[in-house]
């Protein structure tokens, strides 16, 4: 396996990507100090997994992204991969080629790629165990720690050994094995604990558990006598069941035939309401085409509208445009005259300056002829005027240098002026730009904090949301809970109302008269209700009340004996069995309150003798009901001995007491009367009482329920609209927020121009007065050498003068002849001059002819450009005209079909009003047949009421049978039958377990299940137990044989890594020695440290006595003996050679260059005999400021 090459974008200085690629041999990264160098190492060290910043030459991990120089932005990522290429499977992976990838941001979050794929950090650290790259890497050795290799402890010395060793493996195997280990002897422990609390539970259960099998096996066997006594029950109920059958078929026929004919006539009335909902469909169809259809009227208006405006504008442009056109054609008339006088002038100034031209030719011919005239006499003055020619020139030489002078004083003057004016406009725009900088800086912190807010809000806003969520869920659990309690209460409270209306529990007699009192009164008018519905009795004395009053509580409460007599005879005539009736005691003749009794005062005299017998008495019945005020003397009638006590003891040391007549009852439905007569023992109540109490309760919970509900659903509803709103002002919320965004990101790129622009001026300005400061220096000098020069030109101008007194004697002579030559000179001055002048005039008109040719080129432009606009214009009208034309042909069409929908909602108006006169008269004609409907299920339900009556309590015996009773019922009737088990006999044996049940007591049946359970998790913990000691077992041994191992190999390869040391150390140094042994362990350590010796020739035996250079030798040499006895994929060196002279690097170099043709390595050096032994240079350089660039070059090793 070898590093093949390294890519690296953001890290550190690498602002652009950069790819490395490494060749076999030895590969040498070169460069100035601080140019990034380093960085190549800490990005390998980095991508392999390292965590600490520090040792990353950093604070905090953001250190290593790209932080961003003057030119460049800071990045927001870091990026290095490393490929490596595996040829030899060393890395345990299927794949030949490995990229490791490892990623940083900005904002902390971190990823690692193991081949472009996410994995963990362990992944990585895993895959480069035992190579070199552990824990203590030898194969990494960063800038400085060259030296902490020598100064380490024997610990940490150990350290490198065992990673050279590859036993690193071993030990996260053995740390893995101990926590294992340690966890399986925790668990062990505490397993055994709960196995002792388990065995306690039991025991202490088992006998629970036998007690509730005993009762589980009466409790089985009195379901089966239950079930065949109901059964038996059930058989004779269904003989009655078939004798009422037959009676009502007949009555369903009749109520059949006519329910058919009013099914027709629903089903005609039916279809008409389709029609009319039809019609209605059809009506809001046409009315909604018709909404339509006028609202494409509106808008096609308000189109025509715009358009109109737009022709207007149009028109409005259109005449600007042509009042322009106007005005420049004006301006084109204009310029063309003046054009053409202008060339007339220049014509005739051509003419006159060819005249001057001839006048100026012959002057100058004349002139030219006194000039050789003069000739002859100048030869006199020749000898004199050399002198003051030489005199002349020198100084037209210093006056000509003196103007070339003063033009560069000009020039430089010019220069400056226009350099400080330039400076003081550009310093003008700059002190312009600093309030726009500040309006923009003060903006975009107004936007920053405006998006500050609105997160904020946007923060808040979403935890209310959150909120009103929960709440909301909370709200909807709630309703759902009460919606379901709702339900479940009042299918309850239906089933108990339609069983009181049914007056299930009440004898045959009972029932059929309630029946026939609730659905007619013919004939029964004296029935006011049974004794059951006038009292209300607590929950704790109705099975007392019930004990009391016997039959008597279902009795049937009757105003006349007539009435009582009318009844027995309707109930003999219609064969509905007996019934009890109770008549008021008014109705009774000489009948008399038994409370009162004759002294009025027998109930007192008992309360008197109650409260001094010392019996626990809950008291008087009549005390402990509630009954109307009108129903009271019959109440005292039937209840006017009766007392409640607690128990039956309290009965029978009471009754001892009292004088007769009493009757004394439990609260459990235990009897005792004055007569003697003890009733007692379980038996089934009527549940007349409890049912009207439960019902009670349930409509009063029910109406509660209701309440809640709605104020439950209010605010569920509520909240969800609050929900909704939420949602909503979180919507628009975070559209403000991207509106904000885009405009910080605006504001943002204007005060970024703002301020590139104000740099610019800056540096301008800056050059312009360098500029300035250059030309006031240069006009200084000037300046000075003008002086000079001008003292210099003055000297010679003296000289000059004295020269033309000497030869002005001479020239007396050539007086004359010298007048007339400077008439002539003059003459043709003033020809010159006057050609001079009609030459400025000519040229003045050519400009003038060039400006009125520029302008009338541009007035004839913009004509042009008039005339393209207009016919522009005029064709956007056209279009727009025709839009116009086609919108009102639109109109007119919309407004056709708005009245043809009119008409057609019109229509159907009238069609909906004719069949609603129909539906009103098929609706009559319904109500009569329900009508006649009625009477025949009136006549049906007389018929059907008995064999109602039958099969509730046919359902309620089923029903009971299924729930407590076997399933298989019938198989259970027969088996019992056929074993001569009769009805007389099941009763006995019932009885019989009954007694035996109660023998038992309290019964824990949940001790069954839970003893079963806790046999099983006693099961369950005890192989757990074994199962755990067994991995206990295995884990030690595991660790045992992994401290073979390691030790073996740790003791074989510090024995190969000193002879390599040795061999190499001699090598370095000729005649050397060096070795590796073992330390003794440091206080604190469980296993030896590593100590090295090495002995150079004159010298002692110590590492501390050792030179720089010779601690820098050893370490290289133990590090090179480590990669010999285990090669590492590559191994990195940075400046390991700084502290070596020549000779020892010329000795270095030539240990790499051996171990080069097995191995790689990549060099950080500024060495050059260590440069020498590269196979190929990377340079590393900085031109631009924080961002460093790699350059190649391939070392050619032919010689």
């Amino acid at each position: 396996m070898r590093l093949q090459r390294l890519t690296a974008f953001g890290f550190k200085s690498f602002a652009e990507k950069v790819e490395v690629t490494f060749e076999p041999g030895v590969t040498a990264i070169v460069g100035p100090n601080g140019c990034g160098k380093s960085n190549l190492s800490d990005a390998i060290r980095w991508a392999l997994g390292e965590q600490s910043a520090k040792l990353l030459r950093g604070e905090r991990m953001d250190d290593l992204i790209f932080a961003g120089n003057t030119e460049r932005k800071p990045l927001g990522m870091a990026e290095v991969s490393l490929i490596f290429t595996d040829n030899y499977g060393s890395i345990p992976t299927e794949f030949h080629e490995v990229t490791v990838t490892r990623r940083l941001y900005r904002s902390g979050e971190s990823e690692y790629l193991l081949n472009h794929t996410p994995c963990r950090l362990r992944d990585i650290t895993d895959l480069f165990l035992d190579t070199g790259f552990g824990c203590e890497p030898y194969a990494l050795i960063e800038q400085g720690s060259i030296g902490n290799i020598i100064g380490a402890k024997p610990s940490e010395r150990r350290l490198l050994i065992e990673e050279a060793a590859g036993i690193m493996t071993y030990k996260v195997r053995k740390r893995s094995a101990l926590a294992k280990l340690e966890a399986a002897e925790h668990n062990l422990l505490r397993v055994s604990d709960i196995i002792q609390e388990v065995e306690r539970q039991r025991n202490s259960l088992k006998r629970q558990a036998n007690k509730a099998e005993r009762y589980r096996a009466y409790q089985d066997r009195a379901l089966e006598l239950k079930g065949f006594l109901k059964f038996s029950e059930l058989q004779q109920l269904h003989q009655q069941l078939t004798l009422v059958q037959d009676r009502t078929i007949v009555a369903q026929g009749e109520v059949d035939s006519v329910r058919a004919t009013t099914v027709a006539v629903e089903a005609e009335q039916e279809a008409i309401r389709i029609r009319e909902l039809e019609q209605e469909q059809a009506r809001a169809g046409s009315q909604e085409r018709l909404h339509e259809l006028r609202s494409r009227l509106s808008r096609d208006e308000a189109e025509l509208n715009h358009l109109r405006q737009m022709l207007d504008e149009s028109a409005r442009r259109k005449k600007e445009r042509q009042d322009r056109s106007a005005h420049l054609q004006g301006r084109h008339a204009t310029l063309t005259q003046q054009e053409a006088e202008t060339g007339e002038q220049e014509q005739h100034l051509a003419r006159e300056l060819q005249d001057g031209r001839t006048q100026l030719d012959l002057k100058s011919s004349e002139l030219h002829a006194l000039e050789a005239t003069i000739a002859e006499g100048a030869r006199v003055l020749e000898t004199t005027r050399r002198r003051f020619v030489q005199d002349a020139a020198a100084l037209a030489d210093r006056r000509n240098h003196l103007t070339s002078l003063r033009e560069r004083q000009r020039l430089y003057g010019t220069q400056r002026d226009l350099a400080v004016e330039r400076k003081a406009r550009l310093e003008q725009q700059n002190r312009d730009l600093l309030p726009l900088e500040e309006a923009q800086r003060a903006g975009l912190e107004q936007v920053a904090e405006r998006l500050m807010a609105l997160q904020t809000e946007r923060q808040e806003l979403t935890r209310q949301t959150t909120e009103e969520e929960t709440a909301r869920e909370a709200g909807k659990s709630q309703l759902d809970a009460l919606r379901d309690e709702f339900a479940k209460l009042s299918s309850r409270l239906a089933s108990l109302i339609e069983l009181s209306q049914n007056f299930e529990g009440y004898a045959d007699g009972h029932r059929y008269l309630l029946q026939q009192k609730a659905h007619s009164e013919a004939g029964l008018k004296g029935l006011q209700n049974s004794l059951a519905e006038l009292l209300e009795v607590p929950a704790c004395y109705e099975r007392a009340i019930e004990a009391l009053l016997g039959d008597a509580l279902q009795g049937l409460v009757m105003q006349r004996a007539e009435d009582v007599q009318e009844a027995i005879r309707i109930l003999t005539v219609r064969g509905q069995g007996r019934a009890t009736f109770l008549l008021h005691p008014e109705a009774v003749s000489g009948q008399r309150s038994a409370v009162s009794g004759p002294d009025g005062t027998a109930a007192a005299r008992l309360r008197e003798m109650l409260s001094s017998s010392g019996a626990s008495v809950e008291g008087l019945a009549l005390d402990l009901i509630r009954c109307a005020e009108g129903d009271r003397p019959l109440v005292e009638a039937l209840l006017a001995d009766g007392i409640i006590v607690r128990e039956l003891s309290d009965a029978l040391t009471l009754g001892a007491s009292l004088p007769s007549p009493f009757a004394i009852v439990t609260l459990t439905g235990e009897l005792m009367t004055s007569r003697g007569i003890i009733a007692g023992g379980p038996g089934g109540s009527s549940g007349i009482l409890p049912r009207r109490r439960e019902i009670a309760r349930l409509q009063t919970r029910v109406g509660e329920l209701h309440d809640n509900l709605q104020t439950v659903e209010a605010s569920w509803e509520a909240s969800c609209r609050r929900s909704a709103h939420f949602a909503e002002s979180l919507e628009l919320l975070n559209q403000r927020l991207h509106e904000l965004e885009i405009e910080r990101l605006k504001a943002e790129a204007a005060f970024s121009h703002t301020s590139v622009e104000q740099r610019r001026l800056l540096q301008q300005i800056e050059v312009l007065t360098y500029e300035a400061k250059s030309h006031e220096e240069d006009l200084r000098a000037l300046t000075e050498e003008i002086r000079a020069l001008t003292d210099s030109f003055l000297e010679l101008e003296e000289r000059d003068q004295a020269t033309q007194i000497e030869i002005s004697r001479f020239e007396a002579e050539v007086v004359t002849r010298q007048q007339q030559r400077d008439d002539l000179i003059r003459e043709v001055g003033e020809c010159r001059v006057h050609l001079t002048a009609l030459q400025g005039r000519r040229e003045i008109l050519t400009r003038s002819l060039a400006r009125i040719a520029e302008e009338l080129g541009q007035v004839t432009n913009e004509l042009e450009s008039l005339e393209d606009e207009l016919a522009e214009q005029q064709l956007r009208e056209s279009t727009m005209e025709a839009a116009v034309i086609q919108i009102q042909e639109r109109l007119t069409s919309l407004v056709e079909e708005e009245q043809v929908a009119q008409r057609l909602v019109m229509t159907q108006d009238e069609a909906r009003r004719e069949l609603s006169e129909r539906r009103q008269s098929i609706d009559e004609r319904l109500r009569g047949l329900k009508q006649s409907l009625t009477e025949k299920q009136q006549a049906w339900s007389d018929a059907a009421i008995r064999l109602a009556e039958l099969r509730n309590t046919i359902s309620l015996l089923e029903e009971a049978l299924k729930e407590e009773g076997p399933h298989d019922l019938e198989a259970l009737v027969m088996r019992l039958s056929s074993s001569g088990l009769d009805v007389e006999t099941a009763n006995a044996e019932l009885a019989d377990l009954t007694t035996r049940i109660a023998e038992l007591g309290a019964v824990n049946m949940a001790a069954l299940e839970e003893y079963h359970e806790l046999a099983e998790r006693h099961r369950f913990l005890s192989a757990q137990t074994e199962d755990l000691s067994s991995s206990a077992q295995s884990l030690r041994t595991a660790i045992s044989e992994i401290n073979q191992t390691i030790q073996q190999r740790f003791s074989e390869t510090l024995s190969t890594v000193s002879g390599h040391l040795d061999r190499l150390w001699s090598c370095l140094i000729p005649g050397g020695q060096a070795s590796l042994s073992l330390a003794e362990p440091e206080p604190g350590d469980e296993e030896p440290g590593v100590e090295m010796t090495v002995r150079i020739p004159g010298k002692r035996p110590t590492l501390n006595l050792l030179s720089g250079g010779e601690k820098a030798l050893a370490a290289l040499a133990l590090l090179l003996a480590l990669f010999h006895t285990r090669p590492s994929p590559f191994c990195l060196l940075d400046e390991v050679d700084a502290p070596l002279d020549d000779a020892n690097a010329e000795r270095f170099a030539s240990l790499l260059k051996e171990m080069a043709a097995t191995a790689q390595f990549l060099l950080i050096t500024h060495n050059k005999r260590t440069m020498a032994a590269a196979d190929l240079l990377y340079g590393v350089t900085m031109e631009e400021h924080g961002v460093s660039k790699l350059l190649s070059l391939r070392i050619s090793r032919t010689a």
